[in-house]
């Protein structure tokens, strides 16, 4: 059954539509115009996205039949590169589309700080922005499990489901219908400010821990919950990968040093650190954020080198579907 894709869900309509209509109140007939443009570029590929069947339904072509199963046992048996070549077309446009879109709510953005009556729906642009970006992020998360060959087959295969409900649904539907687990880690980390004083991570993890649901405290709880899921987590908390805590815990050892600001670990890093945030007014930070640490992660697992071998977001969600509990 063919499932029509509308461009913008119903909040997004009407930030969309209150900022045309203060832009052509104001006179800008232009700037008014480029976002009529963008718009109707936004609904043809919306119109053709819905061409294609949909990724939930069997399908039969030459002999050859195609169904969730099918599709799900092809994303696991590919790796990387081998997936990328076994994504859907409707998964491949899907992904650009979201990405159009949130370069159009950025282009809303930058016009929010430009002129003044539009200044009240910044705000609600960047929530809009994130979402989006939360949903290409969930997509990665699901396709670096669903590709991990060392992960157990039961749960690369519920991984592999739910990747595909994202390509299909994502383009109307917000990733908290998917991952709430996820939205929440992400939302929660553009608040988070750590202290740097031991290092160890311990209060940034009890803090973080104490602020969100009880999720967290069986997932570090946990038999599985090892040193590697320790350090990822901390990687996430603090803002720094592995192997500069453990430099700026030596240089603390070695300086009889207890506590650290963010100049001084610049001033032993010589940096500002790996995972550093430049804007946290940004949105694409977070993502930004994310993917550095999964390439950091990636080379240690090629390389067998000490430091976590997946992201934090990685652990959580292989903890979830290990155990059959609610991710959606």
């Amino acid at each position: 059954m063919k499932r029509e894709i509308e461009a913008f869900n119903e909040s997004e309509k009407e930030v969309v539509d209150r900022i045309r209509t203060l832009i052509k109140g104001a006179g800008y007939p232009d700037d008014y115009a480029g976002i009529d443009s963008t718009c109707y570029s936004l609904i043809s590929m919306a119109d053709l996205i819905s061409i294609y069947p949909s990724l939930l339904d069997s399908q039969s072509l030459g002999g050859k039949s195609r169904s969730v199963e099918t599709l799900v046992q092809t994303l696991c048996s590919s790796r990387n590169l081998d997936l990328i070549l076994h994504t859907p077309t409707k998964a491949v446009l899907g992904r650009s589309f979201t990405i159009a879109k949130i370069n159009f709510f950025l282009l809303l953005s930058y016009l929010c700080r430009d002129m003044k009556e539009l200044r009240d729906e910044e705000t609600s642009i960047h929530e809009i922005i994130s979402m989006n970006i939360f949903a290409i992020m969930a997509e990665d998360v699901f396709i670096s499990i669903v590709s991990d060959m060392d992960i157990l087959a039961t749960v690369r295969e519920s991984a592999g489901i739910l990747l595909t409900k994202i390509w299909e649904y994502r383009i109307f539907l917000g990733v908290n219908d998917f991952a709430p687990i996820l939205n929440e880690l992400w939302e929660k980390r553009k608040n988070f400010l750590p202290s740097f004083g031991t290092m160890a991570g311990v209060t940034e993890t009890t803090s973080f821990c104490q602020k969100n649901n009880s999720l967290w405290i069986s997932f570090l709880e946990d038999d599985e919950f090892n040193e590697d899921r320790l350090e990822s987590l901390k990687e996430y908390l603090m803002g720094l990968a592995y192997e500069e805590i453990l430099k700026i815990q030596s240089f603390m050892e070695s300086n009889k040093i207890n506590v650290l600001d963010q100049t001084g670990i610049s001033k032993i890093l010589e940096s500002a650190g790996t995972y550093f945030m430049k804007n946290y007014n940004d949105p694409r930070e977070i993502y930004h954020f994310y993917i550095r640490r999964k390439e950091n992660s990636d080379f240690r697992e090629k390389s067998q080198i000490p430091g976590p071998k997946k992201t934090i977001e990685e652990y959580i969600m292989c903890y979830l579907l290990k155990r059959n509990m609610p991710v959606q």
